[in-house]
Order: C-alpha cells, then sequence, then structure tokens
C-alpha cells in the first residue's frame, strides 16, 4: 500500500532542499551577474544634443556611408556593439565607440556559472551518496537520493552552455552509468552493500 505521507514529505524535502541550494549559493557565494551592472541600458549609444532632433523632410530617409557600415562590421567582428554619433534628423553618422559591456557580462555570467555547476556537483554527489547510505530510514533516504540528483541536474543546467558537446556527453555517461550502479545495488538482494560491508547497515 502507497503511504501517501512518505510521499508528500519527500516531495517536500526535495522541493526545500532544491530552494536550499539555490539560496545558498546567492547568501554564501554570491548572486549572478546582473546585466545592467555591466552595460547602461537607459544610455542606449544615444548622446545628448544641445538641439532637438526634427523629422526628415516627406519622402527622404537616413542614408548610410560605406564608411559607417565598415565602421559596425570592424565593431561586430571584435564582438563589440557600435555607439554611434546622430545628425540633427537623429541619423547615424558614424560609430564613435565600441561598446564592449556584453562581453564584460558574457564573461562574468559564464564565470559564474562554472563556479555554480561545481559547488552543485559536489553537494549533489555528497546528498545523493548520503540519502542511498540510510535508504531504510524513509521517505528520507530516497528524498535525500531525488535531491542529489536534483542538484547535479540543477548544476549541469546553469552550466550547460559551457560544457561543449563533449563535456555534456561524459557528464551525462557519467551520471547516467552512477544511476544504473545504484539501481543495481538497490534491487540485487544476493549481494551486499558498500555499506553493508562497512557494517554500517544490516
Amino acid at each position: 500500500m502507497v503511504n501517501v505521507k512518505n510521499i508528500v514529505l519527500g516531495i517536500g524535502i526535495l522541493i526545500v532542499f532544491m530552494f536550499l541550494l539555490h539560496n545558498g549559493i546567492r547568501a554564501f557565494y554570491k548572486s549572478a551577474p546582473v546585466y545592467d551592472d555591466f552595460c547602461n541600458q537607459g544610455n542606449q549609444g544615444r548622446y545628448s544634443y544641445p538641439y532637438e532632433t526634427k523629422p526628415l523632410p516627406v519622402g527622404q530617409s537616413c542614408t548610410f556611408s560605406q564608411e559607417l557600415r565598415n565602421e559596425e562590421q570592424a565593431c561586430y567582428n571584435q564582438k563589440g556593439q557600435p555607439i554611434y554619433e546622430y545628425d540633427n534628423y537623429d541619423c547615424q553618422t558614424s560609430v564613435i565607440e565600441c561598446d564592449f559591456c556584453q562581453n564584460l557580462y558574457d564573461k562574468a555570467r559564464n564565470d559564474y556559472n562554472k563556479i555554480v555547476f561545481i559547488i552543485a556537483l559536489i553537494v549533489g554527489i555528497i546528498t545523493l551518496l548520503v540519502g542511498y547510505s540510510i535508504l531504510s530510514v524513509e521517505p528520507v533516504g530516497s528524498a535525500l537520493m531525488a535531491s542529489g540528483i536534483g542538484s547535479i541536474i540543477y548544476g549541469t543546467i546553469t552550466n550547460w552552455e559551457n560544457l561543449g558537446n563533449l563535456g555534456r556527453f561524459l557528464l551525462l555517461f557519467i551520471a547516467l552509468v552512477l544511476l544504473i550502479w545504484i539501481a543495481l545495488r538497490l534491487n540485487s538482494p544476493k549481494k551486499k552493500s558498500f555499506w553493508q560491508k562497512l557494517g554500517l547497515r544490516r
């Protein structure tokens, strides 16, 4: 018969654990980088003028020189964002600066995600093993195992872009082997577990 109370408690432990992991990283490490700390969205590449802009005459539109296009492309090639100078018709006339704030933000975010991945991976493995070792104490054992798996998934998703195809494959392969090993150990009564051999479980 299904013990509804244990299921509810197990789900509760899993949910609280994931919130605890997320907020623990923010409390004891640091919060994720904020875009506005690197790039001033309020400016949007515009500079103040001593005069008000006026609309173009009817039937006319802004023209862009090849020199302006070359300046834009040179900035984009450096992974920057061009900042323009405008005339009194609010048309772009030249690139006065190549802004690299997006690069700085991306680097800070990637560095942060790598640290979060390492923390979540370590916490996940430890929690998974602790849950496995006290599996007879239900629903705590199963909930901790689920929390450990959730922690590993959380860290992997956070750092997914930085892993690369080979890194993703290896990580998923190791996680699959670990889960299969645990499943086989739990469903193989003829063999003593690692903890039983140590005398920690009967």
